[in-house]
């Protein structure tokens, strides 16, 4: 939203949560797709010249929604889960993509 539409950062990852919030998931799911959503908004707060087609936000989305999984029953009742897994997807998307370009 931020580069498409031109819409500050913030207010981006913003509408992500509320519009993936309206999203109806099975209750056996409990919070967990809301919480991927709103970590996959924080991904989507890193520069433009790190993400430039959509390819490599499905990659990132793909390698967030893997630590998430991994990470699901760690660091509960902590702070900042949602942020480090962005902060690490990006990451390691941003290094694997450098090693193999």
């Amino acid at each position: 939203m931020h580069t498409t539409l031109a819409l500050p950062l913030v207010i981006s990852a913003a509408l992500t949560g509320l519009i993936g919030k309206v999203i109806p998931f099975p209750q056996e799911y409990n919070n967990h797709p809301y919480a991927a959503i709103y970590a996959g908004s924080f991904a989507g707060m890193c520069s433009a010249n790190l993400i430039t087609s959509y390819w490599e936000i499905a990659i990132i989305s793909c390698i967030g929604a893997s630590l998430y999984v991994l990470t699901m029953d760690m660091f509960d009742g902590f702070g900042g889960k949602l942020g480090g897994v962005a902060f690490a997807s990006v990451t390691l998307f941003v290094i694997v993509r450098g090693i193999i370009l």
